[in-house]
């Protein structure tokens, strides 16, 4: 499924006569729009931290393994 261009719907929807939509029906798809783009930085973000938790694992993993090898040496 191909996501959602935010901004081009937005400025769709803003620039359409009042008359075209429901009046309910208006803010609040322009609500839903703002909410989903709120939600794709948040994901953006946690995406983000998700690695770098990723990265900081491996390299305790990797720090781990060369203690117990140092350890059996001895």
């Amino acid at each position: 499924m191909k996501p959602i261009n935010i901004k081009a719907m937005m400025a769709m929807i803003k620039d359409e006569p009042e008359d075209k939509y429901i009046p309910v029906l208006k803010p609040v798809l322009m609500q839903i729009l703002t909410e989903l783009k709120h939600l794709r930085r948040k994901n953006s973000q946690l995406g983000g931290k998700n690695a770098r938790l990723r990265r900081e694992k491996k390299a305790l993993e990797i720090m781990l393994s060369a203690v117990v090898i140092n350890d059996d040496m001895e």
